[in-house]
């Protein structure tokens, strides 16, 4: 394995979310765990090892997992000079890099939402320091990457016109899509029998399937496919299965609502998200797949592809990521969209960034400026419905492609290539470090507070038969809550104290002693001094 994960948060499981970007961190790490079933695989973080080797093994994992402790300076050896986050590279992860050294190791990220404040103020991070030429972003499609060196641009000038800046970070920006789990997605036809027989659907009944977040106002608006079904349904019996969660009952009642409206000669079912049978059913009764996005924090959208992989045949909308991975008139169809002119939404833009309206309201109204071609994709889902030799055709291009371009095998080969090249960058690193502006050590920014600072020439003493009290105030919640087993462990307070009741004398002695003055020995040496358990003097 050329590089280790960056195990953070949600980042590589959908227990506290299920949204694109949880799902598909899930889906990397089972991919992880398989391509590497009895080797190593690292991993980096903060104290979370054995929660990554827990998931790890639920995956069926059986070899070791070799760890680096975020913050640290000494890599296990071997441990790779690359390093994956699941999202956009932080600032924050940057800057404890380069404090180490610019050349320590390579970062590497990926792209899920680009249209939040958040979002869109890391790509402009990515036009300058911290960042450095082996480090990557990857770009899930084209539409991605246009948008990325775009605000990477805005913000190059900017720099420029304001602080004349002449030189700017030059990262790598592949194009790597996300991967899904082909073998595991395929159906059988015993799974299409059973699904359709579970829910119970007439053999002359031909269902269509929107999977993912029910959401009409922040995924995509489901208005316009409501009333290309209608207009379809002329004669023959269409059904419509939606398959995902509603943040709330008001959201879900607004679909029911909208399908009775716009939709009354079509029949819906919902299959929820969270139950794992219910949401397999409903891919596998399914004939045709679709997602009409029009929403902008949809950059790639997975769940095409995981219909390719499922041998459906897929109608989405020309929109960003699935211009990428849906042939038109191969795997299945693209609707044309249109918006509006450039300038035509910095109205609403304004009103986000100076947080007069929310983010959700936000791309909400540019949704709804945001039309799909009806006609067309009334048209198309008419011919689909009619022949089950056309949904087959396309159904099988669309595996094929699922299997040659975006099975977790083929995605992982291209992250090692990446790492590969960015290893190669990486050598002709400059060995220096950059101290983390504006993020200096208290120690030496608040270093005038004090009446004096500690050094090596401090006299150090304890008295005996304290160890009972030093107990005590190990397990004292107002005094023990800075413990911790990497920091400030209590076995090396312990160690401190016995080693100033054997040998009083300099600090600097007594800290060789222990192997060394380090900055964990020192603030457990000041731990003991505050509560009375050890005694310092000054030189002199």
């Amino acid at each position: 394995m050329p590089f280790a994960l960056h195990y953070v948060g949600d980042g590589y499981s959908t227990d506290a979310k299920l949204m694109g970007r949880q799902a598909v961190g899930k889906s990397l790490f089972r991919a992880v765990a398989r391509r590497w079933p009895s080797g190593d695989v690292y991993g980096f973080g903060r104290s979370v090892a054995r929660t990554m080797m827990n998931q790890l093994q639920r995956e069926g994992f059986a070899g070791r997992l070799v760890w680096r402790e975020q913050g640290s300076t000494s890599p296990p050896e071997g441990f790779p000079g690359v390093v994956y986050h699941p999202g956009p590279i932080p600032v924050a992860l940057a800057h404890d890099r380069n404090r180490e050294g610019i050349g320590a190791y390579s970062l590497f990220g990926v792209t899920h939402t680009l249209s939040s404040l958040g979002a869109m103020d890391s790509l402009g991070d990515l036009a300058g320091a911290p960042f450095q030429p082996w480090d990557a972003l990857i770009c899930t499609s084209a539409a991605a990457v246009v948008l990325v060196r775009s605000l990477m641009a805005e913000r190059r000038d900017w720099l420029a016109e304001h602080y004349g800046a002449t030189r700017f970070a030059e990262i790598e920006l592949p194009v790597i899509p996300l991967g899904v789990d082909v073998a595991g997605l395929a159906r059988s036809p015993a799974d299409i029998a059973a699904a359709r027989e579970a829910l119970a659907l007439d053999s002359d009944e031909v269902v269509f399937l929107f999977a993912g977040r029910l959401s009409f106002h922040a995924k995509a608006n489901p208005a316009p496919l409501y009333l290309a079904l209608e207009r379809a349904s002329a004669g023959r019996r269409l059904v419509c299965i939606e398959a995902g969660q509603f943040h709330n009952e008001a959201i879900a009642e607004s679909y029911r609502d909208a399908q009775r409206t716009l939709a009354p000669s079509v029949r819906f079912l919902h299959a929820e998200g969270s139950d794992p049978s219910a949401y397999r059913n409903a891919w596998s009764a399914a004939d045709v797949f679709v997602s009409i996005s029009d929403n902008i924090q949809e950059t790639f959208g997975i769940t095409p592809v995981e219909a390719m992989a499922s041998g459906l045949p897929v109608v989405v909308s020309d929109w960003n990521g699935y211009r990428d991975t849906v042939r038109d008139g191969q795997d299945g169809y693209r609707i044309p969209v249109v918006t509006p002119p450039p300038g035509g939404g910095i109205d609403l833009a304004l009103r986000h960034a100076l947080m007069l309206d929310s983010y959700d309201r936000y791309i909400g109204q540019y949704s709804m400026a945001t039309a799909v071609d009806l006609q067309v994709l009334a048209r198309r889902l008419a011919e689909l419905a009619d022949s089950s030799d056309l949904r087959a055709r396309m159904g099988a291009s669309g595996r094929v492609r699922a299997l040659a371009e975006y099975d977790w095998s083929v995605i992982l080969g291209r992250y090692q290539a990446l790492a590969g090249e960015l290893d190669r960058l990486r050598a002709t690193a400059p060995e220096r470090s950059h101290p983390w502006p504006m993020r200096p050590d208290p120690a030496t920014l608040f270093g005038h507070f004090p009446t004096r600072n500690l050094s090596a020439e401090w006299m150090v003493s304890a008295p005996a038969g304290r160890e009972s009290a030093l107990e005590d105030v190990l397990r004292l919640r107002m005094t023990s809550y800075v413990i911790d087993p990497v920091r400030l462990p209590p076995d090396m307070i312990r160690e401190i104290y016995t080693l100033a009741q054997a040998r009083p004398g300099r600090l600097g002695d007594l800290m060789a002693a222990a192997g060394g003055g380090g900055r964990s020995r020192v603030r457990a040496l000041l731990w003991l001094a505050k509560l009375g358990l050890v005694d310092l003097r000054p030189p002199g």
